[in-house]
């Protein structure tokens, strides 16, 4: 099954809108780690090379309103090897039309549970999700007709 091409800003949201709130920082980190801004948090198989959330700053709003953008992402070579760097940027601008300058090899260190070579860099990505809705009643609800049988019995 090959995975939709979305833009770089729709896959982050995509992403983060199945991603577990803030509110479970653990849940939410493996998640990150695991799934790909490719895969839009699809477990089927992607490329080689894959594009994860790295690091984020979360702003939650006194409404419940959440505000993620991310501070810097991770550029996989999926169970291979460190590659040249001008690979990693030719992907990011073939795939993303990101042209980075601030790729950074982490050396020695494989990615979440031995997933490869990666190397982290930054770009622009806000995701922002307003305030859940409620379970209450409210007066917008219809009200039911005074001679409708109660459903309690």
């Amino acid at each position: 099954m090959v995975s939709e091409k979305l833009p770089f800003q729709q896959a982050f949201e995509r992403l983060l809108s199945r991603a577990p709130g803030p509110i479970f920082p653990r849940a939410r980190e493996l998640y990150l780690r695991k799934y790909c801004l490719e895969d839009g948090g699809q477990p089927q198989a992607v490329g080689s090379l894959r594009t994860f959330v790295l690091e984020e700053e979360i702003l939650e709003a006194a409404g419940g309103a959440v505000r993620s953008r991310a501070l810097a992402f991770a550029l996989v070579h999926w169970q291979g090897p460190q590659l040249e760097l001008s690979r990693y940027a030719a992907y990011l601008a073939e795939r993303w039309q990101l042209h980075q300058t601030d790729l950074t090899p982490v050396a020695d260190t494989a990615w979440f549970r031995e997933g490869g070579a990666w190397v982290r860099f930054s770009a622009p990505a806000v995701y922002e999700r307003s305030a859940p809705t409620t379970l209450v009643s409210s007066s917008a609800d219809p009200t039911p007709a005074a001679d409708a049988p109660d459903p309690r019995g």
